[in-house]
């Protein structure tokens, strides 16, 4: 033990100190810490240096307590789900003979059919896909894809199309912005057509194109025993071309540059593109016109990227001579899963549109996004009221089941003026309406 005496002089001078300094100076604390710092000192042991092969010890020891992070058992069953033989078959990820499932366009009701897919052809520059399906609806449709990639050492590619469809409940509400949700009808949309797109890729991220086709068009009495028929309610005055159809050469242009993150559920950057092509009237000489869709995406992420806010602009312009018009069907529209949610789908047709989408997403869990979502839109007759005034609008709520590189199921609720919709999809795969 560690044994410090004061003797008497030292105590008399400690006596002898003024109050004051006695009192601004703890004397006695003072030697107490000293004493205590000394005698750690005394008795801390001698530290051993270390040797490598200590350190090795303590790393493999350490290692044996680590284990590799879990897997969230939901999104386990969903990529279980994804990789089954059933599952890559429905979703066109097998080469060969499969099934494609879904729905053709807003509204056709469910669709399954075979399907033959080859992305191997030619060293894997040839993509082919020709399927038939048939939905609940009595949709149908047949189509074959072709696309060249990988010519002029990766500048350039080739797009091939050809289909026939025939869908018999299209809806129709009315011409332009006052139609009602009342006046819906129905009519058959018949089409067969071919188109090729070559595009070159002047540099990564942005392509250009041309665009060439020709359209066979037929439009008659819907088969819905729930609505009219279009043509019992709708004269030809207010809906063009109800009464007599013809086909169409298609030719026209289109620039793109994405630079987004991934096509599907994207959480950063944007997609502008511009298309333009003319309708040539083959026939009646009646329905010649011109149609410009343009659109820009944007897409912000934050807190790892499990925040994101995602914007779109969207507007087609239609233009036509003092002696033609823009036939009904092939009108732009509004409404359904691509553009107002909250709304019927076609729930607005006009010689004009404009569209804004604006959705918040975030990460519920690895294997799930939820999502809140506004919309607002609206169909014009001429250019000049080209605005945001007066515009159909919407919210909702959606989910997205997800894996680690893919939304693989999208579940979407929309709220509006006109009553709530829900909309789905699995693996985002969707026909668009015929253009």
């Amino acid at each position: 033990m560690l044994r410090i005496n004061l003797n008497g002089n030292t105590r008399d001078q400690f006596r002898g100190l003024r109050p004051a300094c006695r009192d601004t100076l703890p004397w006695t604390t003072v030697w107490l810490v000293a004493i205590s710092l000394t005698a750690g000192m005394v008795c801390l042991p001698a530290q051993t240096p270390l040797t490598g092969e200590d350190l090795e010890a303590l790393r493999a020891a350490k290692a044996l307590e680590l284990h590799p992070q879990e897997t969230p058992r939901l999104e386990r069953s969903i990529t279980k789900i994804q990789n089954s033989f059933v599952y890559r078959a429905l979703t066109n990820q097998l080469q060969g003979i499969g099934f494609g499932f879904g729905q053709m366009v807003p509204g056709s009701g469910f669709s399954i059919g075979p399907q033959y897919v080859r992305n191997d052809l030619l060293d894997g520059r040839l993509n082919m896909q020709l399927s038939a399906r048939v939905s609940t609806r009595e949709y149908y449709a047949t189509d074959l894809k072709l696309s060249w990639n990988d010519l002029l050492n990766g500048r350039m590619s080739v797009d091939f199309d050809t289909a026939h469809r025939n869908f018999g409940q299209m809806p129709y509400y009315g011409p332009g912005p006052d139609s009602r949700k009342t006046g819906r009808s129905d009519f058959r949309y018949e089409d067969t057509y071919a188109e090729i797109r070559p595009i070159v890729h002047p540099f990564r991220r942005a392509s250009a194109g041309l665009i060439g086709g020709i359209t066979a068009i037929n439009v008659g009495p819907g088969t819905s025993d729930t609505f009219i028929s279009t043509e019992q309610q709708f004269s030809p005055e207010s809906a063009h071309g109800i009464d007599r159809q013809t086909g169409f050469w298609r030719g026209g242009g289109f620039v793109v540059y994405d630079w987004r993150d991934r096509p599907s559920e994207s959480t950063r950057g944007g997609k502008y593109g511009a298309e333009y092509v003319r309708y040539q009237d083959r026939s009646l000489g009646q329905y010649s016109f011109y149609r410009l869709n343009l659109e820009a995406q944007q897409y912000w992420s934050f807190f790892h990227s499990k925040r994101t806010f995602a914007a779109r602009v969207m507007s087609s312009l239609t233009d036509t001579n003092s002696s033609q018009r823009v036939p009904f069907y092939l009108q732009p529209t509004l409404g359904g899963p691509d553009s107002l949610r909250g709304y019927r789908p076609y729930r607005f047709f006009g010689d004009n549109s404009v569209l804004l989408n604006g959705e918040y997403r975030w990460e519920v869990s690895p294997s799930l996004d939820m999502a809140v979502f506004a919309d607002a839109g609206k169909v014009f007759d001429r250019w000049n009221q080209w605005n945001f005034h007066r515009l159909e609008s919407d919210v909702g709520i959606g989910f997205r089941a997800k894996t680690r590189s893919a939304t693989v199921f999208r579940f979407d609720v929309g709220f509006s003026h006109e009553g709530c919709q829900v909309s789905w999809r699995m693996n985002d795969i969707l026909v668009s309406r015929p253009q």
